[in-house]
């Protein structure tokens, strides 16, 4: 390959609809520095999963697509492998011992190093890492930090229609429920500044846009208190969205049974854009 040739990214992505986003985000990123999709991994420079740690078998196939990765590896040194997302925080070093050959391992709160890491990769080789600080590993306004995304880089072409888009309204969960590993792998529930998410739902109604899907992983928790104390929940950030021009419908997934609320219903009931 010359100098001035595209490198070519493939990225494969399981588990929620946070996942399908964090892939869009990683794209868009990896498009600026002039990268183009393929979807072959034989063609590709770089080979990135985005992976979900709730199912068994989530997990078990990312392993699989890594193992059947191993020769094309061998004969291709050059290569770049990264796994990426909830199992990348949750496994961490079993990922390097269970498949060696993999280049960078990144939790769900640090893919906008991806770019830089790929590139550290190729050009020093060795094994790179960028995770998440744990529950327990300091201070929570450090550890919140730790999670935070990098919204709003957008790649329509990433989505099933230009048409429909997801919105991440909050990150992390408190809830600690007995099945879910989410809490350990996203970090503390905080919920972004409804600012920033006004102005993002503008861009994609922009880009053309009608139907926008709110995502938090217990959506209608959501809340975002201003430094001047402020508060904004679900509901108050409903009525925000509804007037933006171009904007139809609005939709928000998932919700936790005991944070709905009557002002929320209120809303739904209220509102011509937001879905029944």
């Amino acid at each position: 390959m010359n100098d001035r040739s595209p490198r070519k990214l493939y990225i494969e992505t399981v588990g929620c609809q946070m996942n399908m986003l964090d892939s869009e985000m990683v794209v868009a990123s990896l498009r600026r520095k002039g990268y183009e999709l393929t979807d072959s991994t034989s063609d590709a420079d770089t080979i990135l999963f985005n992976t979900c740690s709730v199912r068994e078998q989530a997990e078990n196939k990312t392993y699989s697509a890594l193992g059947r990765l191993r020769h094309e590896k061998k004969t291709h040194p050059q290569k770049i492998i990264g796994v990426m997302g909830c199992m990348a925080q949750k496994d961490q070093e079993l990922i390097f011992k269970k498949a060696p050959f993999v280049d960078i391992v990144v939790g769900p709160g640090q893919l906008q190093q991806i770019p830089d890491l790929i590139e550290k990769a190729r050009n020093e080789g060795g094994r790179h890492t960028a995770l998440s600080l744990g529950r327990t590993d300091g201070a929570l306004r450090d550890i919140k930090r730790s999670h935070e995304t990098f919204d709003p880089l957008r790649d329509p072409t990433m989505r099933p229609t230009p048409f429909q888009a997801f919105l991440r309204i909050q990150i992390g969960c408190d809830k600690f429920c007995t099945y879910c590993i989410v809490p350990m792998t996203r970090g503390p529930e905080q919920g972004r500044d409804p600012l920033l998410i006004f102005d993002e739902a503008k861009i994609l109604a922009d880009q053309g846009c009608k139907e926008i899907t709110l995502l938090g992983q217990t959506v209608n928790s959501y809340k975002h208190v201003a430094p001047d104390g402020k508060q904004t929940r679900l509901a108050d950030l409903l009525y925000k969205l509804h007037g933006i021009d171009g904007l139809e419908r609005i939709k928000f997934v998932t919700n936790y049974p005991k944070d709905m609320n009557y002002e929320l219903l209120s809303a739904v009931r209220d509102l011509e854009t937001i879905a029944r």
